[in-house]
């Protein structure tokens, strides 16, 4: 019986040609069922396959609001819309970067995620220094709002290397004192004030102030010893530095705050797969960056019923006294309008940034 057209397309058997054409045919076959499989199969989806692990770090402990109320809330929520397949593990007190090192962890891949303070890197988020300016904002939530309603028009080209998250901001400067309150401009009058940078040097020395530049670690001996008369600082530190049974006075001034941002590395957001940044971006929304302005702001209310407590004066501003503040310091503003007219349109951004504070205040 010979061999049919069918028998050979199964067998790989040639009538002629002999043993040379019947290994070039399997090899075919071979090479033909591994390109089927191939194609059959296609990419795989990266959320079949192992649990995507992000860091996220931070300077602060695991006491700190913003640890407590907003990144390990956000880790939580994301793992949850996720269902575990996205695991955000936090690294708590400086162990990933400092505030000074911070930025280039997260832009270098030693942290996927961190948080930023824009004036701790001075000239590497230029725009956002107008949060820096004096007698703007009046809490941490105000300063976040403004925030994003100037963030696409304004500020976008800052973070253009990076994946913002959230913004938020810390509870706003205050003026503590031992011997006397400070009520008007003419209190300030050779005051010697401890300082934490060079906004607040500037402006202690339009109001009459000697500004005194020190750690916030050294201020409640200084204070105890007279080496300073006064502070700057938020009510927080009234119980984080001591100071709640040194300062006798508080002057609610509200000079100026501090804006500060979540930062994503780039390349690591891009090469995420779909489901995982809709995740992240349903949990790192602008009502998630109010709320964690709003735990700082309910952080300070709490330190000040605990002031009262202690019997320390607190003081209010009148509108007058704001005013005449305000007038004093204005040259703050005109000097940070001068000093970055050339690189970026900085008038257009404080004016931007004041009709944003008008409005949401």
């Amino acid at each position: 019986m010979g061999i049919t057209h069918t028998q050979t397309h199964i067998t790989g058997v040639i009538p002629q040609g002999g043993k040379v054409m019947k290994k070039a045919v399997g090899r075919g076959l071979l090479i033909g069922m591994l390109l089927v499989f191939i194609m059959g199969a296609g990419p795989q989806p990266a959320h079949a396959g192992a649990v995507i692990k992000l860091k996220l770090a931070h300077f602060m402990s695991t006491m700190h609001v913003l640890h407590r109320k907003a990144f390990v809330p956000f880790a939580e929520k994301v793992a949850k819309l996720t269902d575990g397949k996205v695991q955000i593990k936090i690294y708590p007190g400086g162990t990933l970067g400092n505030p000074k090192t911070m930025v280039d962890a997260i832009r270098t891949g030693i942290t996927d995620i961190g948080f930023v303070l824009p004036e701790y890197v001075p000239g590497r988020f230029k725009r956002s220094s107008v949060f820096e300016l004096p007698f703007i904002f009046h809490s941490a939530t105000h300063q976040t709002e403004v925030a994003y309603a100037i963030y696409k028009p304004y500020l976008a080209p800052d973070y253009k290397n990076f994946k913002v998250l959230w913004f938020t901001a810390a509870p706003l400067t205050q003026l503590m004192t031992v011997k006397k309150p400070v009520r008007t401009l003419a209190d300030f009058k050779g005051m010697k004030i401890r300082s934490a940078g060079t906004m607040e040097t500037e402006g202690l020395r339009l109001l009459g102030a000697n500004p005194i530049g020190m750690p916030i670690t050294e201020v409640s001996i200084a204070l105890q010893r007279g080496v300073v008369h006064g502070v700057f600082t938020p009510f927080a530190a009234l119980m984080a530095h001591k100071l709640i049974d040194v300062v006798k006075y508080i002057t609610k001034i509200d000079y100026c705050g501090a804006l500060m941002c979540i930062l994503m590395n780039k390349q690591k957001w891009d090469a995420l797969p779909d489901f995982a940044k809709k995740a992240i971006n349903s949990v790192a929304t602008r009502d998630f960056a109010l709320s964690t302005a709003k735990a700082f702001d309910e952080e300070d209310a709490e330190n000040v019923a605990d002031a009262k407590a202690k019997g320390i004066k607190i003081f209010y501003l009148s509108d007058a006294d704001r005013k005449a503040m305000v007038e004093k310091i204005h040259p703050l503003w005109e000097k940070w309008v001068k000093k970055n007219a050339s690189r970026f349109p900085a008038q257009k951004i404080l004016d931007a940034t004041l009709a944003a504070a008008k409005k949401y205040h």
